[in-house]
């Protein structure tokens, strides 16, 4: 083997294998701290375009769910609402029943009728105030449609979903329970019998209060199939997250075992590189016991 003092070949193998272990175990603790396979575009440019895709879905169908949630307690709130006008119309049914009955003098049946039309009242006064964020739920007056963004996507027809069927009409008028007031009663609704209606004149007013019951009944029906709708919606971004997020995780995430392992042999590889260029650096030191010194 030819002796050489002006390259030191040896020297630069072992610098080279130095500075390569030096830069693994750098990456290898790297990936170890951030837990991450891709730090950097160069560590994968290929996957980190994926994952930036998959992120993208994971964070839109993040947002659609709280968007599905939205509608959810909106309709929540609406179908309070008719829970509370449905109990009213089977306390007004009540009272019809009773003062229907031949038993009771006019002032008696008048006093029935008069919780009626208090009763009448607050209807209209619950299908007033059933509002969420400034908007009517149930007096007819919804200012626009409500469509939901339930996907992370742009396609409307498989990312959104029109909830304004779920919406109803609440007040007297439109459940023909009621007729408008007169006098102190201006602007309210009233059921149009007195202390002097007739049994038969009653039992004809239970009949629309009937027709107003079911009528609130079919209408919390379809909210219930619109809720269960939403529900389902939710149920299956809440899947395809996870499905996105495991495959994000193959793309982008360390597997801490591997790299521990990576960093071990780095850290010993560099050990040895350096005693071996600290050993190359004495080689052309012979030369000079060649020359006698």
């Amino acid at each position: 083997m030819a002796l050489f003092v002006n390259t030191n070949i040896n020297s630069l193998i072992a610098q080279r294998s130095l500075s390569s272990a030096s830069s693994s175990l750098q990456s290898a603790i790297k990936r170890l701290s951030t837990g991450f396979r891709v730090n950097q575009a160069g560590d994968d440019a290929a996957g980190l375009c994926v994952a930036q895709g998959l992120d993208t879905q994971i964070r839109g169908n993040d947002r659609a769910q709280l968007n599905i949630q939205d509608g959810l307690n909106m309709m929540y709130i609406a179908e309070g609402g008719m829970s509370g006008v449905t109990e009213d119309l089977q306390r007004i049914r009540e009272l019809c029943l009773q003062a229907a009955n031949g038993v009771y003098s006019e002032d008696q049946q008048q006093t029935l009728i008069n919780e009626i039309d208090q009763r009448i009242r607050d209807i209209d006064v619950i299908a007033n105030t059933t509002t969420f964020n400034g908007l009517n739920l149930a007096n007819g007056q919804i200012a626009k449609n409500v469509t939901l963004q339930s996907g992370c996507g742009s396609d409307s027809m498989n990312n959104s979903i029109d909830i304004t069927g779920a919406l109803t009409d609440m007040n007297v008028s439109s459940l023909g329970v009621g007729v408008a007031g007169t006098g102190s009663n201006a602007g309210y609704y009233v059921s149009g019998l007195t202390g002097k209606s007739t049994g038969d004149e009653i039992r004809e007013y239970i009949e629309k209060l009937d027709d107003a019951i079911n009528k609130i009944s079919e209408d919390r029906s379809k909210l219930g199939a619109y809720q269960n709708r939403l529900q389902s919606a939710s149920d299956n971004l809440a899947v395809m997250n996870e499905n996105y997020e495991q495959s994000k995780s193959q793309i982008m995430d360390c597997d801490m075992a591997e790299e521990s392992a990576n960093m071990v042999k780095y850290q010993v590889l560099q050990q040895t590189s350096a005693a071996m260029l600290s050993q190359a650096n004495q080689i052309p030191s012979i030369a000079l016991q060649l020359l006698g010194q």
